[in-house]
This record gives structure tokens, sequence and C-alpha cells, in this order.
């Protein structure tokens, strides 16, 4: 069955997914469970009424139980042991009703403690005082706006408002990969320009030398993923981020998105190139708002400066980027359940083998690494392979970050 599904979806193809059309539909209430909107969903797609219905309730964003909420407490283990979110929910109910206050997973705000998220923006570390001008300010913004004129490109705070999310960043790397500023987009992508008139079988032995593992958790050897995708039938191939990052106290992903997009973009847009893909989908999760705001518009820069799109830099590659928002998912970290969750069904885990590098996002072969194992791909083609070898250790080469929450000595 869930083949037959897959099948139908990819009718609608990624860029006009069913799962957007399901986030879409929840904006205005806050759910998409409601009889009308997953009937007119199960028509649109041919799923059904059921099938529709079992995929919506099963986020947390989606499902009736959020219906009327406006503002999310974080409930992520870091900041229930800072001790925070028992006094944040006694003052966010000055401005809310109880009912209109939910809880969302980890915000990546562990540095800070007392998170939430309200109007599509995150906050932490907020006193007292601050919340009481921020919820007036939202007061004053949603009266001057009207009723019905509110939408996710036009928030109701001022970013101003908000208490950045600052935490330090050092690097014992010398020069530093993964935490060097950014030196432009013409000389940043520069290698990948000079990979465009190579063969990929170089691209091939570079990864192989480097040893290059994924940083998901598994630890796969990358060369041997990407080279299976390569391989591997089909006319259409994808590539796919996993930026569904949802451990507590783990920031890393939120990091590189947010501080250094490009990183990702330029690994992902080497996987294209080097498996036969014109499509790269990033699911980015719901909780990180500033990380789809700043990817998309890292994107938006690519397309602009023409390394987007059909035949880029007269190569013949064709390759374009998009990012889906997550709805409150926690098992969509896990690859399988995320292809799912992108197809509109139900995000659950699959038998493997298949592998999603043979049959993966709509059946097709695709490649899936998260947002580091992405990230390192400038280092190779900066350093070559047996460059990007000498850091690290003989099983884990490579740069690793990681994201401390305490003290530490």
């Amino acid at each position: 069955m869930s083949e037959n599904l897959s099948a139908l979806s990819f009718r609608k193809s990624a860029d006009k997914n069913l799962f957007e059309r399901m986030v879409e539909a929840a904006e205005k209430s806050g759910t998409a469970a409601q009889p009308e909107t997953v009937r007119a969903l199960g028509e649109e797609s041919l799923f059904g009424d059921a099938i529709t219905l079992g995929a919506v309730s099963f986020y947390d964003f989606l499902k009736m139980e959020n219906a009327g909420k406006k503002v999310f407490v974080c409930n992520g283990s870091a900041c229930l042991v800072a001790g925070t979110q028992g006094k944040l929910h006694d003052a966010l109910g000055r401005h809310f009703d109880e009912k209109e206050i939910g809880h969302i997973c980890c915000l990546g705000r562990c540095h800070q403690g007392g998170a939430f998220q309200h109007d599509g923006q995150n906050f932490s570390g907020q006193s007292d005082a601050a919340l009481d001008a921020l919820f007036s300010q939202s007061s004053r913004a949603s009266s001057e706006r009207g009723p019905t004129s509110a939408s996710a490109d036009q928030p109701a705070l001022s970013r101003d408002a908000a208490t950045e999310d600052r935490y330090a960043v050092v690097s014992h790397l010398q020069p530093a990969q993964l935490t060097a500023p950014f030196p432009g987009l013409a000389e940043y992508y520069e290698p990948f320009r000079a990979l465009l008139t190579k063969d990929r079988d170089w691209l091939s032995g570079e990864l192989k030398d480097s040893g290059l593992r994924g940083r998901g958790g598994a630890g796969f050897p990358l060369h041997f993923k990407w080279s299976s995708c390569r391989a591997s039938a089909g006319a259409v191939k994808y590539i796919v981020c996993n930026a569904d990052e949802g451990d507590p106290g783990a920031y890393i992903d939120k990091y590189l998105m947010e501080q250094r997009p490009h990183s990702v973009l330029l690994g992902m847009m080497v996987a294209g190139w080097f498996a036969g893909a014109e499509i790269g989908v990033l699911y980015i999760r719901a909780e990180y708002p500033d990380s789809l705001r700043i990817v998309n518009a890292a994107i938006a820069e690519l397309r602009a400066a023409g390394l987007l799109g059909k035949n880029i830099a007269g190569s013949g590659f064709n390759f374009d980027l998009k990012t889906i928002k997550g709805a409150g998912a926690y098992i969509c970290g896990e690859e399988t359940a995320l292809l799912a969750s992108i197809e509109g069904q139900r995000p659950e885990v699959r038998v493997r083998p298949p592998f999603p590098t043979v049959e993966g996002l709509y059946r097709k072969p695709t490649i899936v690494n998260n947002v580091e194992t992405f990230s390192n791909l400038h280092a190779v083609l900066t350093l070559g392979g047996a460059g990007y070898a000498k850091i690290g250790t003989a099983q884990s080469t490579g740069p690793k970050l990681l994201s401390l929450d305490s003290h530490f000595a």
C-alpha cells in the first residue's frame, strides 16, 4: 500500500508535495484535522479520508488538539532541568488563556532556558518585564493589522523585540573548518564551479580518500552511500537534507543553517552533481523558524547568482533547492520516516532493504544526509580527500561540532 501512495504522491512532485499542503491548511486555525480539510486533501491526492487523517493526526502542529494554540512553551529536557518553564508558563498566563498555551519540543535555546515560540518566532531568557512589553507590542500590532491580515510573512512581533540567540563558538582547528567566516558567494563557491569541469570519478576518489562518515549518528561511510545512489538505475533522483535535529541539548544543525547556511547548500549541490539528481530538499523542523528564513534567503542568493536552475555555469548540470517545514514529529529524524512525511504519508519507519539510495523519496534513488554531513563537503573540495583525512582520527576523519550546554573544563 505505501508503495502505491508513494507513486500517487510522485504525481505532484516534490515542488507541490502533499505534506506542504497539510501544513498550509493548518496555518489559520492550527490544525489540518477538520473533516472538511481532510476530505479536500484526500480527494486532491487520491489518498482518501482515512489515510489522510492518519497522517495529519500524527503531527503536533496538525492534529486537532493544536487548534487555537497561540504560544508554545518549550518542553525540551534542557529547559525543564533549568527550572524556567513553570515560571514562564505563569507569565504567559497573564497574556493568554490556558487553552491558547501549547507545548513544543526543543527549540535549540538550551543555553538560555525559558524558551517559547510565538507567531513564528523563538524567544528565550526573557524577564517578566520583557515578556509584558513583548505581548503589549504584539497586541498593538495585531490591532493595527486587523483580524484577517496576519500571515507567516508578516509576524506580529518585530525581530528587534526578541532576545538574540547567542552562544560562544570556538574552533580548535587552524585554519578553522565549519566555523570559518563566510568569504562571500563568489569565493566560497569557486571550488564547486571548478568541480563542474571535472569527472565524477575524480570526486569519487576524493570522497573515498577523505574517509568522511555521516554525522547523523550511524556514521555510515559517505562514499559508499553516494556511490550506491549514483549507480542506481532511474532518470529521477533526489537529494534530501535531514534537518529535523530534535535531540535536546544539540543545536549543531541550527548553528550551521543559521550562521553557515551555504556550507549545507554547497554540500547538497555537490551530491546532486555526483549522483545525477536535479532536486534537493531540506526538511527543516518547525521548531527552527530562523533556520527556515535564513536558508530560504541563501537559496535566493544562489538563484540570483545563477548557481541554481538550468545549465549551471554552462556545465549542463540542472539543480534546484527547496525547503519543507516540518510539523512537530520527533520520528522524522529517522530518514525513512522523513521521506514518508514528505510524501504525505504517516511518518513511520520503513523496513530496509531496500535502502533510500535505491528506493527513497517517491521510491526513487535518494541520498539522505544530515546538515553537518553536507557541511563537510566544502572542506573535502578545498583540502582534497587526503588532506581532509588528516583531521580527526583514523576511524572518524574530519572536523566535528559539539554542543556544550553546561559547565565544562
